[in-house]
């Protein structure tokens, strides 16, 4: 590789082989370190996803929590309303739809049967104007 002279090698040539050995570590240096910042570069890429992300989350969070407090809030304000509704519902029934008992249908159908027959002896009387 490197031509031998009376005490070695040719210090000309060990000097620009070492010094393009030089070249290429530093060129591997060069890249080790934009690969690192690369790497950095992506690392905080992420955190900052992953922290707008919870921050984005925890807002969805916030916003569902405040429609399921309104959703309750309605609930509740149509419970009340049903309940008013049985309540004054119940009232009505007690107050207007009495239910009438055989005695009072049977009374009811005798008293008809009562103006049935007056009918009938008005009909059978003489109506005309007496002279």
């Amino acid at each position: 590789m490197f031509t031998e002279v009376k005490r070695g090698y040719d210090p000309d040539e060990v000097d620009n082989y070492i010094d393009s050995l030089d070249s290429v570590i530093k060129s591997y240096k060069e890249k080790d370190n934009i690969i690192k910042n690369a790497i950095i570069s992506a690392q905080m890429a992420a955190d900052n996803m992953i922290k707008n992300a919870k921050m984005q989350a925890d807002e969805y969070k916030y916003q569902i929590g405040r429609e399921l407090e309104k959703m309750r809030a309605e609930i509740e304000r149509e419970r009340i309303k049903i309940q008013e509704f049985h309540e004054t519902y119940g009232e009505f029934v007690r107050k207007y739809l009495v239910q009438p008992d055989e005695k009072d249908t049977s009374n009811l159908s005798n008293r008809l049967n009562e103006i049935d027959r007056l009918l009938d002896e008005l009909m059978e009387t003489d109506l005309s104007p007496s002279n």
